[in-house]
């Protein structure tokens, strides 16, 4: 009875410890290793591509950049102009614009 308490226990802290990196941005890669994202939401997303362009943010969507996860964001410019940029979450790089 102990052994299958002992399991129970270790297995019930193995699933706390993973669920606890999900929820802090890390998440596993193709490559089954731990990444540390940059990006932690589409919120997130949208204010990176505010500050840098300005306007309003008209959609944020989940998308893949780079073989990453990401974001594509649509905005509208004080120009006029909508311009859609994605986000790679990873590494926070912005494209397009």
């Amino acid at each position: 009875m102990k052994i299958f308490s002992c399991i129970f226990i270790g297995l019930t802290l193995t699933f706390a410890a993973t669920t606890i990196a999900n929820a802090q941005g890390f998440v596993r890669s193709p490559a089954n290793q731990t990444v540390k994202l940059k990006v932690h939401s589409s919120q997130h997303a949208a204010q990176l591509v505010k500050n840098r362009f300005g306007g309003k943010v008209l959609k944020v969507s989940k998308q893949k950049v780079n073989g990453h996860n990401g974001y594509k964001v649509k905005l509208l410019k004080k120009s006029g102009h909508v311009v859609s940029v994605l986000v790679d979450a990873q590494s926070g790089r912005i494209i397009g614009g």
